[in-house]
């Protein structure tokens, strides 16, 4: 069965540095974001990281959010890792937390105290909290459903393991929803943590 859930947030994009919302492709105004030369390098050098605690354990499957950066992100990824592409699989549960009508504008533009968790984003279409959270969560569970008894030989021991690529809102509430309310933190670019396989 999976042993454990890595999971990455995507290396810096040209939204980061840009300071614009880049979050759903279906938007009218969306503005697309790729990795920057600096945003590559970060995800190859967390992979690198991680690779050594790979080596002995079977890659089960890669996911990543259909955003152009943490496509980018897992591709990195697998190169480095010699995964299969037939492993890939894009999920829309993994997306970055959709920003409404604040889509393509300039994070500066609006008065939060925190840009990442606005006060009431149903007001201006975005997602909430409790949204965010259910459909990364929904995403979590169909994992562990699906990779519970296709671990190979080779790693029968030790469990196999899941990778996957998504965007720090998204990141923050699977944390908390995994290891509890309250011990959520922000990751960053390509920043990863390792999370348990366990029912919640």
């Amino acid at each position: 069965m999976a042993a454990k859930i890595i999971i990455f947030r995507h290396g810096e994009g040209t939204h980061n540095t840009g300071e614009f919302y880049s979050s759903d492709p279906e938007h009218p105004n969306y503005r697309k974001a790729v990795l920057t030369e600096l945003g590559k390098q970060q995800v190859l050098s967390s992979v690198k990281q991680v690779a050594a605690d790979l080596e002995e354990k079977n890659i089960l499957a890669v996911l990543s959010s259909p955003l152009p950066r943490a496509l980018e992100s897992a591709q990195i990824a697998m190169d480095y890792l010699s995964v299969p592409a037939t492993l890939l699989e894009s999920d829309r549960r993994l997306i970055e937390a959709r920003a409404g009508e604040r889509e393509s504008t300039i994070y500066s533009d609006y008065q939060d105290e925190d840009f990442w968790f606005p006060e009431h984003p149903e007001s201006f279409g975005g997602e909430t909290n409790e949204q965010i959270s259910s459909r990364v969560i929904s995403c979590y569970r169909d994992l562990i459903d699906r990779y519970s008894y296709k671990s190979s030989d080779k790693s029968t021991e030790q469990g196999g393991v899941i990778l996957a690529f998504s965007h720090g809102v998204p990141i923050y509430m699977l944390i908390e929803a995994v290891l509890g309310k309250g011990r959520g933190f922000k990751l960053a670019t390509a920043g990863y943590i390792s999370l348990p396989v366990k029912a919640i």
